[in-house]
């Protein structure tokens, strides 16, 4: 059986890879040392919500943790249609953590790809017993620059739509709208005015990620909260947090900076 995911640690604490990316972005250097220091789950869960008891986190956390068939039958579903088990992104637990905590009636999220953190919050919301997934997608059927082309497999595999991954007992609270998000957002969010909970995961370009925040920010309940992926690769998410006046998280896992971040409105 599959546990939840670990983490592996990166070695050494300047790598090759490590020099390099700040070679090739140097504008990201005033906001990697500006950014707030970075937190564990456990604090930035209560760092958000802070009405929220520790010990419910902690609950939360370890029900994660235990959810071993759920990441078994995500494993053996990657297997069966790629070829190698799946490989969840430690800010996972993130997500499950915080839409228990938060227990959003709505959520949208824009990047699905093989559907891995889609499935993840369907989870989440099911043992909630309550809340909606509205997820956005351009279907990657090859390699997306600015998006997949970092991942292991950059694209779907064939005949495969977006959230592929999903467990079919899960897609009762799921709706999939397809296309690229300037053209699909807008639609989104006249069908759904109000979010309580934002993910963007798609084209991580400071203008596209600007777009976005931008978009979202009204439609967002007050406490509502909008999370963000690879909050490194431009200036964007950073900018956006001054420009609202509100602080944000930035997760780390096993002392490696995610490049992961989350701000309440």
């Amino acid at each position: 059986m599959i546990s939840a995911p670990t983490v592996v640690r990166e070695v050494g604490s300047l790598t090759p890879a490590k020099f390099w990316r700040a070679v090739r972005r140097p504008s990201m250097i005033p906001v990697r040392l500006a950014a707030p220091p970075p937190l564990a789950v456990e604090r930035a869960v209560p760092a958000l919500w802070p009405e929220t008891a520790p010990q419910a986190a902690a609950e939360f956390r370890a029900a994660y943790a235990g959810h071993s068939r759920f990441f078994e039958e995500i494993n053996q579903c990657m297997m069966a249609v790629r070829g190698h088990p799946a490989a969840a992104a430690p800010w996972y637990e993130f997500l499950y953590v915080a839409i228990r905590c938060a227990a959003p009636r709505l959520i949208l999220e824009t990047g699905v790809f093989d559907g891995y953190s889609s499935a993840v919050m369907l989870k989440a919301l099911d043992e909630n017993g309550a809340g909606e997934l509205i997820s956005i997608d351009l279907p990657a059927v090859t390699t997306i620059q600015g998006s997949t082309h970092g991942m292991p497999d950059t694209a779907l595999p064939p005949g495969h739509q977006p959230g592929w991954l999903i467990p079919n007992r899960l897609r009762g609270r799921h709706t999939l709208m397809l296309g690229e998000s300037r053209a699909v957002l807008p639609t989104a969010l006249v069908r759904a005015p109000r979010i309580d909970f934002f993910l963007h995961d798609s084209l991580h370009t400071h203008a596209h990620q600007s777009y976005e925040y931008a978009a979202v920010w009204p439609h967002l309940a007050e406490g509502g909260v909008l999370a963000s992926d690879d909050i490194f690769w431009s200036p964007a998410f950073h900018q956006f947090c001054r420009a609202q006046r509100r602080p944000y998280v930035s997760l780390e896992a096993e002392g490696r900076v995610l490049g992961f971040g989350a701000v309440r409105k």
